[in-house]
């Protein structure tokens, strides 16, 4: 078991493109769980500006459904990218070799909450959040394609084909990703 030190790290080195760190998180069964936290963890970073501009009585109950909706859209966007890879272009995956990479890919959507609780702070101009917000989704796609194609050895355009499908599906159905959109 990995201490949140040690998932942080890996997760730096994941997002900085280290091959040797992709590789050797793919051949380990239970860096899901991994995976699972640095989603959680992004989902909080998105709720703590929320946290700290709003004391209402169901603030709890808005998070943690919150959250809940955030690992059920990471899960969702997991299964549909696998249905894809699996039937559309006949490549076999697991499941969790999927959700390693687009866990540790969604840990930049924790970005987001660091942008808003910038420009709450600093007040941006909604041009700069924008283009900031385009550059965090082209990050993340980045991140999750060459992981693909380095770890599952897929082509380029698969990978980026199931990048983007992860990505509509995700923004699509997560209510504390849409909140930033």
């Amino acid at each position: 078991m990995n201490s949140i030190k040690n998932i942080w790290s890996q997760f730096l080195k994941f997002i900085k493109f280290d091959k040797n760190l992709i590789s050797q998180i793919s051949n380990d069964r239970y860096e899901a769980a991994n995976a699972l936290i640095i989603v959680v963890l992004s989902i909080v970073a998105l709720y703590l500006p929320i946290i700290s501009a709003n004391f209402s009585s169901n603030l709890v109950d808005i998070v943690f459904y919150g959250i809940v909706d955030g690992i059920f859209a990471w899960l969702l966007s997991n299964l549909a990218i696998w249905f894809l890879l699996s039937r559309a272009f006949n490549t076999f995956t697991e499941v969790s070799n999927l959700m390693i990479f687009t866990g540790y890919s969604h840990g930049l959507v924790g970005l987001f909450g660091v942008l808003y609780f910038i420009n709450s702070q600093i007040s941006f101009d909604l041009m700069y959040f924008q283009i900031a917000s385009i550059l965090i989704f082209c990050w993340i796609y980045l991140v999750l394609s060459k992981s693909l194609t380095i770890s599952l050895h897929l082509e380029s355009r698969v990978s980026s084909i199931s990048a983007v499908t992860f990505l509509v599906l995700l923004v699509w159905f997560s209510d504390p990703i849409r909140i930033f959109i």
